[in-house]
């Protein structure tokens, strides 16, 4: 008898346990502990951050000053295997301060709200934590990469051709190195062919290998350390040795490191040192793009305020992280301000930023979609929450259909959070109409309004410890309903009938009226970040079952942070209570975004190669495109109304070639690409010369005499005995080629002129490279310096001799061709 009792008794407990977990489930989430750990130990995290962020910041300047002391000839100066343990001590650290970004990350996962993620309880800060988590990294790469190259070690190519390396395609790494490269090539040059071990400078004797350089005259000796590869140890080792020996060089090495390192990621605040105006500066360093400039820039300001009465200002620990929202995902500009003032003032340039506000005892903040316009002013204020006073927030309150119809359900939705943890209980109640179909689940409530009237949505939330919260809206209802049937492209400046960055385009939408009652009122379009609409608001009438074409011209943006716009309908009209009824309807219009290149299908057999296609941004101004995976054959592509054609120069070749072109187009965060491959099969050149020089925007000119005294050059391409120049390069880098299939006897003089540095004011020196190939034979490279506008170098004099062959008559003199006395350049 006893054991029935038992089993009867076990059986009433576990119908009691089932109907109490069918209530929890039904009504609320059980107990989130997490989300309480999470939100108080939130200061606690980003402190973690910043003070390695402190320390991080610390080793950069101790390297940068290691950098500085190199040239130092006392016992104290330190070494370069000194300066490698401090980049490999930074490199570590960058790995810490990702590590401490993920640990925000996995706190933002705790953060679980009842109902639909959005502002405050958005996914937006764990976006901006995962992209610095993984651009701190790269950081660390880079400055570590770039001084295994500046210090001798490894190679550009060497690098990139290392897959440990980790060096993003967009971060400009191989350029900011070659630079430095160049740099230290032309002070070398200079050294050796004023070269005196008497009185060069000390350290020289030891770090350029001035007798080991073959050659009898100084010049020979400057050609041959030029003509070493990238990868001689050699060259590698001279490089290095530069900072031993030049201030300039050090301080632009030790510049350039702290670029490598803060690109992306950049921690600046009064624990930096500094004023908010020098920090200020670094800020708005950081986040313009090439080609940006202050005078693009607007203002954004944020006052660091408490939700409580009155919005008093936070007088505990501050911090702001801003990030850049139109940037490549893995090239992004995000910057944590330490010990951030109450009221920040920053000037940055006009684009889409978020915002992260943080502050000790409060619950963080999020501000998203925040636009800066040229010469405009964004204000944020943040009155953040107070943690220990805010166990539930209420974040949104929202009818899912934007406005409600007599006869048709309406669904109402909350968002909002325990931050102790604890279950919710939802309230919900409907007044100021009849209605039916009352039905409240948790976060949602559904019913249908039976009349014309203005009708008060309201919910309260509570917990089991006595917490409680309320929120209510009230929207009007109508009996008609518009809805946006469908929309197409009317008419756009970039013809390919999708949507693009950076197009003006009018889209037609057909809104239809399905309700029982024609609808009188003011239309109005409202868009989204990212574009621009000029519409022109006007009254209209639409019977019921009617569709109305609407044509909407549109602007988007050159650059986006999303592949998808929002566009929105706004209907204003009255009910038969003469109630203001808002009725609207939204559509997601989708951005395209894309590089097609046009195929070359035969073999290619002239040495000139027409690359063309489109980008898909009619504002895009540039793009790149690599040839054969090969960094150094890079082009800068000009874009003209999202259309380029690019001329390539092949070498010859015995035998068939094949190449692949890459173009990669950039436009704000997202970014397109595409590859397209081809073979040629060029004949060899009896002569071929190739001119490169390193500064962009400037006009230099390869010249060919031959030996009948008709000089080859861009007002003259083509000479009787078959010299003929490919393309004239006028701003900047080449190449331009001059070649012939055939030679004749005699002295065929190469020159190099510089024609224009594009500056009446400021003498902007250049260094040229020429390669000169005969036929099969090996070429040979010719290094020399252009000072100024009108500088004519003699690089050298070939001779040819129908039973000798090539011979050459060296000669490296420097004169005076003012452009004027020249052809003009069209």
């Amino acid at each position: 008898m006893k054991t029935k009792h038992f089993f009867v008794i076990l059986f009433c407990m576990f119908l009691f346990i089932f109907a109490a977990c069918q209530k929890d489930d039904a009504d609320h989430q059980p107990i989130n502990t997490d989300i309480v750990t999470s939100l108080n130990n939130y200061w606690q995290y980003q402190s973690d951050l910043t003070s390695t962020l402190e320390s991080h910041d610390g080793t950069m300047v101790g390297i940068q000053n290691a950098i500085l002391n190199l040239g130092n000839k006392s016992k104290n100066r330190y070494d370069f295997s000194q300066i490698d343990g401090m980049v490999d001590e930074y490199y570590n650290q960058c790995n810490v301060i990702s590590d401490h970004f993920a640990v925000l990350a996995r706190a933002e996962d705790s953060i679980v709200p009842y109902g639909e993620s959005k502002g405050l309880l958005s996914n937006v800060a764990k976006g901006i934590y995962n992209k610095a988590k993984d651009t701190v990294v790269s950081g660390g790469r880079m400055v570590r990469s770039g001084w295994r190259v500046l210090s001798g070690k490894q190679s550009i190519r060497q690098v990139l051709n290392d897959p440990e390396s980790g060096i993003p395609l967009l971060s400009g790494w191989a350029e900011t190195i070659q630079k430095r490269n160049n740099a230290r090539d032309a002070k070398i040059r200079e050294m050796i062919l004023n070269w005196n071990p008497t009185t060069s400078p000390e350290d020289c004797n030891y770090t350029i290998p001035y007798d080991d350089l073959p050659g009898s005259t100084p010049q020979e000796k400057a050609n041959a350390y030029l003509n070493l590869s990238d990868e001689d140890p050699i060259k590698m080792q001279t490089r290095s040795g530069v900072m031993l020996w030049n201030d300039d060089e050090r301080a632009a090495t030790a510049e350039t490191a702290k670029e490598l390192g803060e690109t992306g990621v950049k921690a600046v605040g009064d624990a930096y040192g500094g004023n908010v105006g020098e920090w200020n500066n670094e800020i708005l360093d950081q986040m313009m793009e090439e080609g940006e400039t202050p005078q693009d820039c607007g203002t954004l300001t944020v006052d660091i305020n408490s939700s409580e009465t009155g919005n008093p200002p936070i007088e505990t620990g501050k911090t702001l992280i801003i990030s850049r929202s139109d940037m490549p995902e893995d090239n992004p500009r995000i910057t944590i301000i330490m010990n951030a003032p109450q009221n920040l003032q920053l000037q940055l340039p006009e684009s889409e930023y978020q915002v992260i506000a943080l502050a000790q005892d409060f619950i963080r903040g999020v501000y998203d979609n925040l636009q800066i316009a040229q010469a405009g002013l964004t204000q944020v204020a943040t009155n953040l929450l107070k943690l220990a006073e805010n166990a539930i927030i209420i974040e949104d309150l929202t009818v899912v259909e934007g406005c409600i119809t007599v006869n048709q359900p309406v669904h109402a939705h909350t968002t909002c959070v325990s931050t102790i943890g604890q279950a919710l209980n939802f309230q919900w109640t409907v007044s100021g109409g009849a209605y039916t179909g009352f039905k409240a689940n948790g976060t949602d409530l559904t019913f249908t309004p039976t009349e014309e009237k203005e009708y008060t949505i309201a919910v309260e939330i509570s917990d089991n410890m006595g917490n409680h919260k309320s929120r209510s809206i009230t929207v009007a209802s109508s009996g008609g309903k518009l809805v946006i049937d469908n929309w197409e492209i009317e008419d756009e400046n970039f013809i390919d009938n999708k949507l693009n960055p950076g197009e003006r385009a009018t889209i037609k939408l057909f809104v239809t009226n399905t309700g029982t009652t024609s609808l009188t009122g003011y239309q109005a379009i409202v868009t989204s970040v990212g574009f621009s609409s000029s519409f022109n608001p006007s009254n209209v009438t639409i019977e019921a079952g009617q569709t109305l074409p609407v044509s909407v011209p549109i602007t988007i943006n050159k650059e986006l942070s999303q592949n998808q716009l929002t566009l929105q309908y706004q209907f204003t009209t009255q009910n038969q209570n003469n109630d203001n009824v808002l009725i609207t309807d939204t559509i997601e219009l989708p951005i395209d975004f894309y590089v097609t290149i046009n195929e070359i299908s035969n073999v290619v057999t002239n040495r000139i190669v027409n690359i063309n296609g489109k980008i898909a941004n009619p504002q895009l101004t540039t793009a790149l495109l690599i040839l054969d995976n090969d960094s150094e054959h890079t082009f800068d592509l000009n874009l003209v109304n999202g259309n380029f054609s690019q001329e390539i120069v092949l070498t010859g070749s015995n035998e068939e070639v094949q190449h692949t072109v890459y173009v990669i187009a950039v436009s704000g965060a997202l970014v397109a690409e595409n590859t397209m491959s081809f073979s040629s099969q060029v004949p060899l050149m009896a002569l071929h010369c190739t001119l490169t020089w390193d500064t962009y925007g400037t006009d230099v000119d390869l010249w060919v005499t031959d030996p009948n005294g008709e000089r080859c050059y861009w007002a003259h391409r083509q000479t009787a005995s078959g010299l003929s120049l490919d393309v004239d390069d006028v701003n900047g880098y080449g190449p331009e080629n001059i070649t012939t299939p055939s030679v004749i006897p005699g002295d065929y003089l190469v020159q190099v002129h510089y024609y224009s540095d594009h500056d009446s004011e400021n003498a902007i020196g250049t260094n040229s490279v020429v390669v000169i190939r005969k036929g099969e034979q090996n070429p040979v490279n010719y290094y020399g310096y252009l000072s100024d506008s009108g500088d004519l170098w003699d690089v050298t004099v070939l001779h040819f001799d129908t039973v000798k062959g090539w011979s050459i008559k060296a000669t490296d003199k420097h004169s005076k061709v003012n452009a004027s006395t020249l052809p003009p350049k069209k």
